[in-house]
């Protein structure tokens, strides 16, 4: 489950700074090749790209959190080696 939770961490920053170099990448491509995108405007992939990273982003937020509550109230649940004795 840690592993999980570690994964889930990872995955969320992944998505973030993916979606942050295509950002960058459009743009630079449209600063230049600007007459490139003279029939429609340059931003339409970055909004869906930002849409789509955010709802995989809540998702893998959610799931990270679930999975943190899980480990925390297994973790807790577990007796202590001093109790024991």
């Amino acid at each position: 489950m840690i592993e999980l939770h570690k994964f889930l961490k990872v995955f969320i920053f992944v998505q973030l700074g993916s979606c942050s170099a295509h950002v960058v990448k459009k743009y630079l491509d449209f600063v230049n090749n600007p007459e490139l995108y003279a029939a429609h405007p340059w931003y339409y992939s970055i909004t869906l790209t930002i849409i789509l990273t955010a709802i995989t982003v809540s998702i893998t937020a959610i799931a990270y959190f679930i999975v943190g509550h899980i480990i925390k109230k297994h973790t807790q649940d577990q007796p202590t080696p001093e109790s024991s004795e």
